[in-house]
């Protein structure tokens, strides 16, 4: 029978082993969908070479990754509801593996995506799953430094991603970036081994899952992927005109399925909820203030300055580097202070850090400047995801965590999408160096975006309801006789 994680008179001493083994098993399965999204940025360009496809080809081996991690995210995490934890954690790692090997053998480009849009997927039943792992486990007033702690890790990963990649590129082929997950997934098999998670005895029913909305929303976000792509000449007249007589019938149907659906695709009544509304929208704007500007800076620096790839990747640094290293403290600031200061404060920082970008954007702007005004925003962002991840969740009914995750992270990458839609709306990449008025545009809208997150956090709880709770209730619908609950 699994252990507790602590007993009672060893709680004075700090977390056990068992806790340690919870947050590593969670950052283990949750460093791979940031890992293999930065880490494959860099090989874009050979990838392209070798399969002999144009920009808006390669593009799609980006864009069906968010799309497919949007499009899941709700889906995993009601999935764990209803199979367990533990049971479609450990296959989603499974999944992962068999689809990475898949990847690093694709023999066309057609298969590379459609392997590469698996293991999206297939990520996407991992990272909501281990997040409600937490929030059964862990204590109320110790969750923000471990989602802080969680969160650190997949920033630690999607910071590190460009330099391995390019690394892994230097030593050999493209295909060694996909190998690279055989030893991750297996450091987060023996991790969850060694855990002996204590599962919960679930409903005797048959599984309920929304694939018809699930599919409407992926042909939906696929259409405005298409138009969006439009506007940089990237696409064709006739793909252009289906996308636009399809994007209201989708819309459509997409809405009328969520509201008839018996089980919709994402927890919609959770949004009922002000605290989880309001650290949700945070978490979008934030997500797409971030991506945003990591993905307009590469343009600036090197098209318009003439700098070169080193110069990009350190002022990249500048902004994940503080995430990394703040996101632990911010989420145990969190714990004591409450959710809505650190995110508020967090989302202030963002905001300044946007404005100075605009205010000082020019042709000859310093390195320092940039790298100061990066570094700010970094630094909110450090201070705020953690503890606004954790007021979303914490703020959710227990039996329902799976698919707050979801729901959740599904907010994430729609913040993504949208804010690669936005430099490509502006950029148009068959124009000369873009001008500095665009790129005034951009971060102009991006104030906004942050402006926006700041009056979200403004309604996101201090503390939740049951925060002085010293240990978690029981797992809901436990076995008589099974082992308690991880313990603290």
């Amino acid at each position: 029978m699994p252990r507790p994680y602590m007993t009672s008179d060893a709680r004075a001493r700090g977390p056990s082993v068992n806790y340690r083994l919870l947050l590593l098993t969670v950052s283990l399965g949750g460093v791979l969908a940031p890992l293999n999204s930065t880490m494959l940025a860099v090989a874009l360009p050979e990838l392209r070479r070798q399969f002999h496809v144009g920009h808006a080809e390669i593009a799609w081996l980006v864009s069906a990754y968010l799309i497919a991690m949007a499009v899941a995210q709700p889906l995993g995490g009601r999935l764990g509801d209803q199979a367990g934890r533990v049971p479609v954690f450990r296959a989603g790692l499974v999944l992962f593996l068999l689809l990475s090997l898949g990847a690093a053998l694709a023999p066309s480009f057609h298969l590379l995506i459609l392997m590469r849009t698996g293991q999206a997927l297939v990520g996407a039943a991992v990272i909501p799953n281990g997040m409600a792992m937490l929030r059964e486990s862990v204590p109320v007033n110790r969750l923000g430094r471990s989602n802080g702690l969680t969160g650190s890790a997949m920033s630690i990963a999607a910071a590190v991603g460009p330099l391995l990649g390019a690394g892994l590129l230097a030593l050999g082929s493209w295909r060694l970036l996909f190998l690279m997950n055989v030893p991750l997934v297996a450091a987060a098999f023996v991790s969850l081994a060694l855990l002996r998670y204590p599962g919960a005895r679930l409903r005797r029913a048959p599984l309920s899952l929304d694939w018809v909305g699930a599919l409407a929303f992926a042909a939906l976000l696929v259409a405005v992927t298409l138009l969006l792509n439009a506007l940089r000449g990237q696409q064709s007249d006739a793909a252009v005109a289906a996308a636009l007589i399809a994007l209201p019938v989708l819309l459509l149907a997409f809405i009328y399925r969520q509201f008839s659906a018996p089980s919709p695709m994402a927890e919609w009544r959770l949004f009922r909820i002000r605290s989880y509304s309001a650290a949700t929208a945070y978490i979008l704007f934030s997500n797409l203030v971030m991506y945003t500007t990591i993905l307009t800076l590469p343009f600036f620096l090197e098209e318009v300055q003439g700098k070169g790839h080193l110069v990009t990747g350190s002022l990249l640094g500048a902004v994940s580097l503080p995430v990394a290293a703040l996101a632990p403290l911010g989420g145990r600031l969190s714990d004591s202070f409450g959710r809505r200061p650190l995110v508020l404060v967090g989302g202030l920082l963002v905001l300044a850090g946007v404005a100075a970008l605009l205010a000082g954007i020019r042709q000859d702007v310093p390195y320092a400047f940039l790298a100061g005004a990066l570094a700010l925003m970094g630094a909110g962002l450090g201070l705020s995801v953690g503890p606004g991840s954790a007021a979303a969740i914490e703020s959710s009914p227990r039996e329902l965590a799976g698919a707050a995750a979801g729901a959740n992270s599904m907010m994430r990458y729609i913040g993504s999408i949208v804010g690669a839609g936005i430099l490509g709306a502006v950029l148009n990449s068959g124009a000369a160096a873009p001008g500095i008025g665009l790129f005034q545009l951009i971060f102009a809208v991006l104030v906004v975006m942050s402006a926006l997150g700041c009056v979200a956090a403004l309604f996101v709880h201090r503390f939740p309801a049951d925060f002085r709770l010293s240990r978690p209730p029981e797992p809901a619908l436990a076995p008589a006789g099974a082992a308690p609950g991880p313990d603290f």
